[in-house]
C-alpha cells in the first residue's frame, strides 16, 4: 500500500509558493510565512514516516512470528488428531489444549493486524490532510468557543467535508474534555472516520464512547455502527457480536432494524 506521496507533488507545491513570493503575488511576509508553514508540515510529515516505518516494521514481525506459531500448532493438532484416532484417549486433554492455545494465537494475530490496519489508515488520513493544507495554502481558523467549535464541525459534516469536521471535533475534544457533550461530539467524530470509510478509526471512536457515558441511545448506536464497520471489514464473527448486543440490551432503540439486518448478513457470512 503506497504510504506518502512526497516527490513531484510536494516539489510543486513549494515551487508555486515560491513563484508567487517572488513574483509580487503576495507580499513578501507572507510568502515567508507561508514557506515557513510548509517547511513545518513537511518536518512533521518526515517525522509521522520515520516512526511509522519502525513501527510498521516491528508490527510486521510480531505479526510474521505469530502466524508461524500457528502454523505449528496447526501441524501438532493434527498430530494429535492421528494419535487420538489410534484409541489413544489419554490425548483428550492435550488436544482442547493445544486448540485453546491456538485460538489464543490466532486472536493475538488479529489483534495485531488490527493495529497495523489503524496504523495505515493513520497515515493516509494524515498524507490527505497534508496534501489539502498545501493546496489551499493555510488551514482554516477554528472557532475556539466549545458551541461555535461543535456547531462548526457538524456544518462541515452535514457538508461532507470531514476533514474540517474531524479537525473542529478533535480540537473541541482537546480543549473541552470536561464538556457534557463530549461523548456527543467523540460520536460525530466516529461517523467522520465512518462515513470516509476509515473502519478502524470509527471503531476506536465508537468504543471511546460505549467506555465514557452511562447507557444511552449514542450506545445503541455506537454498537451498531462498530457491528457495520466489522461487517466492511469483513470480519463477520466480530460484526454479530455487536448486532447481537444492541438486539439483547437495547430491545427499544430505533438502531434494533439495522442491527438485526445486519445480524442476518453477518450470521450468513456474506461481509463484503
Amino acid at each position: 500500500m503506497s504510504r506518502f506521496v512526497q516527490g513531484q507533488a510536494m516539489w510543486k507545491s513549494v515551487v508555486v509558493v515560491l513563484a508567487l513570493s517572488t513574483s509580487g503575488c503576495l507580499p513578501i511576509w507572507q510568502g515567508k510565512t507561508m514557506q515557513e508553514d510548509i517547511e513545518a508540515l513537511r518536518a512533521e510529515q518526515q517525522a509521522i514516516i520515520s516512526k511509522s516505518a519502525s513501527e510498521r516494521e516491528e508490527l510486521t514481525a510480531m505479526v510474521a512470528s505469530a502466524r508461524e506459531d500457528v502454523a505449528e500448532l496447526r501441524e501438532v493438532l493434527a498430530e494429535a488428531r492421528e494419535l487420538l484416532q489410534r484409541n489413544s484417549a489419554d490425548l483428550g486433554v492435550e488436544v482442547a489444549a493445544t486448540r485453546e492455545d491456538l485460538n489464543n494465537l490466532r486472536g493475538t494475530v488479529e489483534e495485531l493486524d488490527f493495529r497495523f490496519m489503524r496504523m495505515e489508515q493513520s497515515l493516509e488520513l494524515f498524507r490527505r490532510d497534508v496534501d489539502l493544507r498545501f493546496e489551499s495554502g493555510e488551514a482554516i481558523k477554528l472557532p475556539e468557543d466549545p458551541d461555535e467549535l461543535r456547531q462548526f464541525g457538524d456544518a462541515r459534516l452535514a457538508e461532507e467535508d470531514y476533514l474540517q469536521a474531524r479537525r473542529a471535533y478533535e480540537r473541541f475534544l482537546e480543549r473541552h474534555s470536561d464538556d457534557a457533550r463530549a461523548n456527543e461530539v467523540r460520536f460525530q467524530l466516529g461517523e467522520a472516520f465512518f462515513a470516509e470509510s476509515q473502519w478502524v478509526s470509527a471503531i476506536g471512536e465508537y468504543q471511546k464512547v460505549l467506555e465514557g457515558s452511562a447507557p444511552t441511545s449514542r450506545q445503541a448506536q455506537a454498537n451498531l455502527r462498530i457491528g457495520q464497520a466489522f461487517l466492511q471489514m469483513g470480519q463477520c464473527p466480530n460484526a454479530e457480536v455487536f448486532f447481537e448486543t444492541v438486539v439483547a440490551e437495547y430491545p427499544g432503540s430505533r438502531s434494533v432494524a439495522e442491527a438485526r439486518r445486519g445480524l442476518e448478513q453477518a450470521r450468513s457470512g456474506s461481509c463484503p
